[in-house]
């Protein structure tokens, strides 16, 4: 017996709809796995390290195109001149005022925008301008020059690397008389340290030493 026409129409829309609800249930179940997807864990945020400053001469004035040694240098009115070796600084002890002379011939602009000494914008035009240590710095006025003259070792930092002096008078590290020729950045802030070997140390524990020399 041939089926009716009916009967056949009939188990046709049948599986027509059994396949569009598989079709809708892997649909769905796409979906829901795509909702379930757990977002992308954030990227580490940066290590803040801690910078060392250094803005004298890179190469020795007497052995040209050879590096410093950062402990090898003479010194003439807080300026300094590094050399590579002992046998160059102690050439170089005869006359601090001459090397200082000879190292700096030349400067480059700092490219500060804010002056070291006041803090405020420097304005085009109004700008005073210092030499120190082969660097050229801008100051917001004639009036701050002085000041900076006093610190310029610590200024001409701040003005390099774009840092906050926190004038700490005690280094953090071992309690002593501060400076800024021996000295670290560190969240922006500019901490003086009393001798060399304290950066190294200070990089030990660098939030607690950073709090001990911003409190007041």
């Amino acid at each position: 017996m041939k089926p009716s026409f009916r009967r056949v129409a009939s188990a046709l829309f049948a599986v027509a709809v059994a396949g569009f609800a598989i079709t809708g249930i892997a649909i769905s179940g796409v979906a829901v796995a795509i909702g379930q997807d757990k977002a992308a864990p954030a990227a580490p945020a940066a290590k803040v390290e801690v910078v060392v400053p250094f803005i004298g001469n890179a190469t020795c004035p007497t052995q040209a195109g050879k590096k410093v040694n950062p402990t090898k240098y003479v010194e003439f009115e807080k300026q300094r001149v590094y050399y590579c070796c002992g046998k160059c600084q102690g050439a170089a002890k005869a006359d601090p005022k001459a090397a200082v002379a000879a190292a700096y011939k030349e400067t480059k602009p700092a490219g500060n925008k804010k002056c070291p000494v006041s803090g405020h914008e420097i304005e085009a035009g109004k700008a005073k301008s210092v030499a120190f240590m082969g660097h050229s710095i801008d100051l917001c006025c004639a009036d701050c020059e002085k000041a900076f003259n006093a610190d310029a070792y610590a200024m001409t930092i701040c003005a390099v690397y774009g840092c906050e002096d926190l004038k700490n008078a005690k280094c953090p590290v071992m309690d002593e008389e501060a400076y800024a020729e021996d000295s670290v950045i560190y969240q922006g802030k500019l901490v003086r340290l009393c001798c060399a070997d304290c950066p190294a140390e200070f990089k030990k524990d660098a939030e607690k030493l950073l709090a001990k020399a911003s409190a007041k």
